[in-house]
């Protein structure tokens, strides 16, 4: 059963929603809960994190940046998948440190909507796959999702993940695990030789740089021109 969560204060924006939903996952297969503002939204959390959220940007009363920054501080893994609503185009960027998975622009298409879904649906078949590594002789596997950076270091992969401290190393190319993983869903950019990062950890990014946490990661100049558009792809 799918959780979605609809923030919007236009009570026909609401009512549209409720009836694509419908078309889209059919009776009895998802619930639906909406709110007038970010406020209401973020006094539900108590009760349990949604999977789906459409946030509307603009609201009198905790506008979606807020609500959305009360979410992620409950919601660690970031398991909840946060669509911006907005008809100012202009305004999408700064939310970008708040990882959303995409952006409806208004006025959008029924297509647009479903679209997004499609996406939703393919992610989450694709987070419950693994990455297995060798170390120490012994296969162990990693959730897709907690995969933050690989980095290459003479012959064998450091693999860092957001649910352990220190990373863990594995022999082997790190072209090897980047083609595994690019198979299973293009949440992986290249964007160095030496370095393979996911993007739904970046904070931010320039022309240059990309920011997970505290850590900086330079873009090479190979690599620019294909990172920086799939970047903006989420824009």
């Amino acid at each position: 059963m799918v959780s979605i969560a609809v923030v919007d204060d236009d009570y026909q924006l609401l009512a549209r929603f409720s009836a694509l939903l419908g078309r889209y996952y059919g009776t009895g297969n998802y619930i639906q809960q909406d709110y007038t503002n970010g406020l209401e939204f973020v006094e539900s959390l108590s009760e349990g994190l949604p999977n789906i959220v459409f946030m509307d940007i603009e609201m009198q009363i905790m506008n979606g940046e807020e609500a959305v920054r009360e979410l992620r501080a409950k919601d660690i893994n970031e398991s909840s998948f946060v669509i911006y609503v907005s008809s100012h185009t202009d305004q999408l960027v700064p939310f970008f440190a708040l990882h959303p998975f995409d952006f409806l622009v208004k006025p959008f298409s029924d297509q647009a909507v479903f679209d997004i879904l499609d996406k939703i649906r393919e992610r989450m078949e694709a987070e419950k796959k693994t990455l297995t590594l060798t170390i120490e002789r012994k296969e162990i596997s990693i959730p897709i999702r907690d995969i933050m950076w690989l980095q290459s270091q003479a012959h064998r992969v450091e693999v860092k993940t957001c649910t352990r401290e220190a990373p863990f190393y594995s022999y082997g190319k790190l072209n090897d695990l980047f083609q595994q993983l690019e198979g299973i869903c293009d949440d992986f950019l290249r964007i160095h030789s030496s370095f393979v990062v996911n993007r739904r950890y970046i904070t931010k990014f320039t022309q240059s740089d990309v920011f997970i946490e505290n850590q900086v990661f330079s873009i090479s100049y190979k690599f620019k021109a294909d990172v920086i558009m799939k970047l903006h792809e989420r824009l």
